[in-house]
């Protein structure tokens, strides 16, 4: 059951990625997944349920992804850095969620405000655990995690996912996200005095 329900979430991805939400059916979901509709309608309520079930396990694709790629940093330092250097390239080779989040006109935003909120939380408590951990190890100066996971958030959220900010003349993404993270980097880590 799980393998077919991952068949059909996979299907439409591909077929929200192109065409977008409202002009995504049902219909042509289950008949490009090779299922009855009525199979489609006994593992997911209704178009928008599936659509919220295909956001979540992306988001916790993304987020498996990302820390995977953290496990052999023990620096908080360093860990901060590759956390937004990982992101930002998941979230520039796998643009789906990136496009979902962004994207009004398609009409995903309405479906995800719950959900968006959960997996927004769940990068705050990364970012918090990242800070703590500096802190403790006396290399981030003493501050508020809280208010410093949401202003890292928010800055990874403008130069990723939802690209808030216009591209910079002459940088690529990759050094714009240099920047970022040097910035990021020089305002909470402890000076030696």
């Amino acid at each position: 059951m799980e393998d077919k329900k991952n068949h059909i979430l996979d299907v439409a991805k591909v077929r929200f990625d192109k065409f977008g939400f409202k002009k995504t059916t049902v219909d042509e979901i289950a008949g490009d997944a090779g299922v009855s509709k009525r199979t489609l309608y006994e593992l997911f309520e209704d178009k928008e349920s599936l659509f919220v079930a295909l956001f979540i396990r992306e988001a916790l694709t993304a987020r498996r992804v990302v820390l995977g790629r953290l496990e052999d940093v023990r620096d908080p330092v360093e860990r901060l850095k590759r956390f937004m250097l990982v992101a930002r390239d998941y979230f520039e080779h796998e643009p789906f969620m990136a496009k979902a989040l962004r994207d009004e006109d398609n009409g995903f935003i309405p479906y995800l405000k719950k959900e968006f909120y959960v997996g927004e939380q769940g990068i705050l408590d990364i970012f918090s655990g990242f800070l703590k951990e500096g802190i403790r190890q006396g290399k981030f100066r003493n501050l508020n995690t809280g208010i410093t996971s949401y202003i890292l958030f928010k800055l990874l959220q403008a130069f990723t996912y939802a690209r808030t900010l216009p591209a910079q003349e002459g940088l690529s993404t990759e050094e714009e996200m240099e920047e970022l993270t040097k910035f990021l980097v020089e305002a909470i880590v402890k000076r030696k005095v």
